[in-house]
């Protein structure tokens, strides 16, 4: 979603800096415009109405970037405690914004040899602006191929 145009009311308001997710990590919150010269502006999930494969398409009114969207979801560790890598994307489904699935690296030799894998059944505890993630299974998800 990153980078596409943001269709405003029938005008193009700039582009997708970045999706902000809720702190349990399952739904879309909202997105961080970027306009050219103009501020960072905020259109929370309620606007949204699709989000498709060139364009975000919303309506009302763009607003103040909240305090807390600069929340992310980061470190993925498995049940027991060891870490397995970072979140580096979420999968939404277009038409609910609710995630389907979290990418996950390892890190660039890992992501070179095996890739990077998805985790579908995952755990956020939310902690000083950003998310903890924890599989169940570790890397037992499914792989990218």
């Amino acid at each position: 979603m990153t980078g596409l145009p943001v269709i405003l009311n029938g005008k193009s308001i700039g582009s997708v800096m970045r999706g902000v997710l809720t702190e349990d990590g399952r739904t879309l919150r909202g997105i961080v415009v970027r306009g050219g010269l103009r501020g960072a502006k905020w259109v929370p999930r309620e606007q949204i109405a699709l989000v498709g494969k060139i364009s975000v398409i919303a309506s009302g009114k763009a607003g103040r970037v909240p305090r807390d969207a600069d929340y992310r979801l980061f470190r993925v560790s498995d049940g027991d405690g060891m870490r397995l890598g970072i979140v580096t994307d979420a999968l939404l489904n277009e038409e609910t914004l609710r995630v389907a699935a979290l990418e996950i690296s390892c890190g660039p030799l890992d992501d070179l040899i095996d890739g990077r894998w998805y985790a579908t059944a995952y755990h956020v505890q939310p902690r000083n602006g950003w998310g903890h993630v924890t599989v169940p299974h570790g890397r037992e998800e499914v792989r990218e191929g």
